[in-house]
């Protein structure tokens, strides 16, 4: 009845035995373990697609990542049944998933109180499966529970009082201790996470043909990248 992403099991598979571990959303310490809890995230969205669970499965996948609000907003816009189970099929527009953050000098993290604010702003873009014009995309993480969850997406609703942090020059000092990668990760791109959910199979081959020639740009050294890269700045 409905067509799964077939072949993005393997592609999950290979992405698990590269990842030693997921980050402690109780510690977001610096910008890069905020890259990898987002990038946890979203694989956890695309995991989905891989077999049908039953709906507490699917709460139990989510709920490390995403308050109620937005694992609401993320289900009720991707979630599918069928014969009383819950999976997630392909689709062009990606409502409610992570955005395709390059993970890069442009991915702004703002720490504000006990939040974080993690946007980027993305140029008019004509080409591929999905054009649109230059806006920005975010995300809102919160203290929950005990630790960092996303409450929000934002859309193009970045605070203002936000986006003029970033560009003063307390921002300015501010990102000097959020260093980011010299080289950002292929498997980062927009691109690449867009033929991810759309084209499992392309992706396998892709990631693997990088495993093996060219390890400091594979998944490998994107989850076990150990710099530390300085403290999040409290207000």
């Amino acid at each position: 009845m409905y067509k799964h992403l077939t072949g993005i099991i393997i592609t999950i598979a290979v992405m698990a035995a590269a990842i030693p571990s997921h980050t402690n959303a109780e510690s977001l310490n610096n910008k890069q373990e905020v890259y990898k809890f987002l990038q946890n995230a979203f694989y956890s969205q695309v995991s989905l697609s891989e077999e049908e669970r039953s709906m507490k499965e699917v709460d139990e996948l989510l709920d490390p990542y995403f308050s109620e609000k937005p694992k609401a907003e993320f289900l009720n816009e991707n979630l599918v049944s069928e014969n009383g189970k819950y999976f997630t099929l392909g689709s062009d527009a990606a409502a409610y998933y992570i955005p395709f953050f390059t993970y890069s000098g442009n991915t702004e993290v703002v720490k504000e109180g006990s939040k974080i604010y993690v946007y980027e702003y993305f140029p008019d873009n004509q080409d591929g499966p999905v054009a649109y014009e230059g806006h920005y995309e975010g995300l809102l993480l919160a203290e929950q529970e005990g630790g960092f969850k996303i409450t929000k997406f934002l859309g193009e609703n970045i605070p203002e009082k936000i986006l003029k942090k970033a560009e003063s020059n307390e921002e300015a000092a501010t990102q000097s201790s959020f260093k980011t990668p010299e080289n950002p990760i292929w498997i980062n791109k927009p691109s690449y996470q867009f033929g991810f959910l759309l084209n499992p199979f392309d992706a396998l081959f892709r990631s693997g043909s990088m495993l093996l020639t060219d390890n400091k740009q594979g998944i490998i050294a994107l989850f076990e990248h150990q710099e530390l890269n300085g403290q999040l700045a409290s207000n």
